[in-house]
């Protein structure tokens, strides 16, 4: 694999450390555990570690196949075992000449990973339509999910966190919606296993989940390199900074479970008399990150406010707006709400008689387990019916307690602790590579049919760089998996107000990106909120990329999988003809005019045309234009165009001469 030199180094030393110093006799690879899918009719890599020159052998109950390798000088093992057609349950056994792992309820199947940022990870316990789809979810014992955790890493990582987990009614809820429907498609067409490996973190760029050597071909980027290898050594004495202090193991927790362990251990600052005379002080709302740095802590806030206008008769609100990630409400002493998730504005009813005239204090406590945290969008504020009564803003006190080392460790803070000598780290889930190193890296070699992929949103605003950085993305997969040009099926973002005028730009550089092969891309143009840049319609998303399985790998060679996608554009006159390709049975508009079509001439000023259907065919025109050169398709943010086939799929948005890329007859 072409890692970047500086890292092999820096990665050859940190396996062997790990293999003399602390695995286990033997240790596999993170994807092989009981319940996993194994791609049928394949040469399917398996990997692990044990001590140097360790002798392994592996046997498959499907064949009673038994093989024997030695380890190399830092304790890695590989092979690759056939397997045959879709099936099981199978078992593995891998033993070294100390310890046997025995695998069990092993499938054959179709492997797909699913990946990308919120819309992707957006789980079937979101609200989402054709929810009474879910009742069907009991005991699908053919969907099996492996959910990769959030994990950042400045380097390649050889291990991830995560379980397979069969699809059941209590399993089920934490999926992926889009991977879900997507796997439940499939099983239904094709009758066999369908293993899922879900690697997603909301709000992530694309440059997160791309290979160091790959970032470094974005000019942005060049030197990113050189910004890693700083960020190592204040990650280093970062980790020292923590040495010191107590742990505690929080290991296969929850959130709300580690909230109350630790409740339970440490000290509660939600009492009146408490003292905070001497605690810090900074203005809300803040993301932590914007105050300490990258870390994830649990944090104590208090405030003292007065309240003038209270009345026995009327009823008040206490609004936060998202806290990231767990809260809990305390006013004068006395709990009035609890809650978590990121995304979830917090309204607490306040109990009669609560809140008094005069004096009150408010005692917040939030835990953040990853990613950015913290009373991070709104102002605090009360509120009567419609009416904000009082905003709580300027210095609120606060108290660390703590934060998370590792997704397995929570660090106490003792008397010794002092914020200002913490080495401030600055790379996260959103920084070049980390999410790769984390949450891909270690994935890899497993064999999967392909990929499904629903990204975008975050890089918005850099549109223009999507043209390389995302056909880059693919590209790296493919070279780091070696298992050729797997299909990488993807989506494209959903109108919404995103306020810089940029989603056709970034629209136009994923139409474009199927110039790679083996890709596709999924339309979303009438399936999307404006308000909302999480459409909640997971069930045709996913039914759409299952369309671009189905027909691609699957054989289902009659099956309508795409839109019309523009192909080129004739000028007639003072009419302009576009020519589509993945027109099924014949273009279709619900009405007789279409909408969001512009025409230019050679100044490049665009005006609205008006536009109909023509046999497979769309003629465009305005009086405006006597000579027409180019044409352009849901051009704006919130485009909701009214052209789709006759098999209902959407039309994508074009520019007939974007950036010279495409080629007009």
């Amino acid at each position: 694999m072409m890692y970047n030199k500086c890292l092999v180094l820096f990665f050859l030393l940190a396996v062997c450390l790990f293999s003399f110093g602390q695995l286990k006799s033997l240790e596999l690879g993170p994807l092989f555990q009981d319940n996993m899918v194994l791609q049928q009719r394949s040469k399917a890599p398996i990997w692990g570690w044990s001590i140097p020159n360790d002798s392994v052998t592996i046997t498959s109950s499907w064949n009673y196949q038994v093989k024997t390798i030695v380890t190399d000088k830092f304790g890695k093992f590989y092979t690759e075992l056939k397997t045959s057609s879709s099936g099981g349950p199978h078992f593995l056994k891998i033993s070294s000449k100390a310890e046997t792992i025995v695998i069990k309820n092993v499938m054959f199947g179709e492997v797909w990973l699913a990946s990308g940022q919120s819309n992707m990870e957006w789980s079937l316990s979101h609200p989402i339509l054709q929810s009474f789809e879910l009742d069907s979810i009991r005991n699908n014992t053919n969907i099996r999910f492996f959910k990769v955790s959030k994990e950042v890493s400045l380097t390649p990582n050889e291990q991830s966190i995560g379980q397979w987990k069969i699809c059941n009614s209590t399993n089920a809820p934490e999926f992926s919606a889009v991977a879900y429907f997507f796997a439940k498609n499939l099983t239904k067409n094709l009758n066999v296993p369908i293993g899922i490996i879900q690697s997603t973190w909301g709000g992530t760029p694309v440059e997160s989940w791309m290979p160091l050597d790959y970032v470094e071909k974005i000019k942005r980027f060049v030197n990113i390199g050189d910004v890693i290898k700083d960020e190592i050594n204040i990650k280093s004495k970062y980790e020292q900074w923590l040495a010191g202090m107590r742990s505690i193991d929080v290991s296969n927790k929850s959130i709300i479970e580690i909230n109350e362990y630790l409740s339970s251990t440490l000290p509660s600052y939600h009492h009146i008399d408490v003292d905070d005379s001497k605690w810090s002080q900074h203005q809300l709302p803040s993301k932590f990150e914007n105050e300490f740095g990258e870390m994830d802590p649990l944090i104590w806030y208090r405030k003292e406010f007065y309240f003038d206008s209270y009345s026995d008769e009327k009823t008040y609100n206490f609004l936060l707006g998202p806290i990231d990630d767990l809260d809990v409400m305390y006013l004068n002493g006395v709990n009035i709400g609890q809650e978590v998730g990121w995304q979830k504005d917090r309204i607490y009813e306040i109990p009669k008689g609560l809140l008094q005239k005069g004096k009150n204090e408010i005692a917040i406590s939030v835990l953040d387990n990853g990613g950015g945290g913290g009373i991070y969008k709104n102002t605090p504020r009360i509120k009567h019916k419609d009416k904000v009564v009082l905003t709580l803003d300027g210095a609120w006190k606060y108290k660390m307690l703590g934060c998370f080392e590792n997704k397995t460790s929570f660090k106490v803070f003792d008397s010794q602790f002092n914020l200002d000598n913490k080495p401030n780290l600055q790379y996260n889930q959103k920084s070049p590579s980390s999410l790769f190193n984390a949450m891909i890296a270690p994935l890899i070699p497993y064999k999967i049919k392909g990929v499904i992929w629903y990204q975008g949103e975050s890089n918005v605003s850099r549109a223009q760089e999507y043209f390389n950085s995302f056909p880059l993305l693919i590209n790296s997969w493919r070279n780091y998996w070696e298992q050729g040009d797997f299909p990488f099926y993807y989506v494209q973002i959903a109108p919404y107000n995103y306020g810089s005028g940029k989603a056709p730009m970034l629209r136009e550089a994923q139409r474009l990106t199927m110039k790679l092969s083996n890709t596709g891309m999924v339309v979303t143009s009438d399936i999307g909120d404006i308000n909302d840049i999480h459409p909640k319609n997971k069930y045709e998303v996913a039914n759409r990329l299952a369309l671009w399985a189905l027909h691609k790998d699957y054989g289902f060679v009659n099956t309508v999988y795409t839109g019309p996608l523009y192909e080129k554009i004739s000028i007639e006159g003072k009419k302009i003809r576009i020519h589509f390709e993945g027109i099924g049975s014949g273009l279709y508009s619900p009405d007789k005019l279409l909408n969001y079509f512009e025409v230019a001439g050679k100044d490049q000023t665009y005006y609205p045309a008006k536009a109909f259907i023509e046999g497979n065919n769309v003629i465009v025109r305005n009086p405006k234009v006597k000579f027409p050169k180019s044409v352009r398709f849901g051009w704006t943010d919130i485009s909701t165009p009214n052209l789709f086939n006759n098999e209902g799929l959407p039309a994508a948005s074009f520019s007939s001469d974007m950036m010279g890329m495409e080629g007009n007859e």
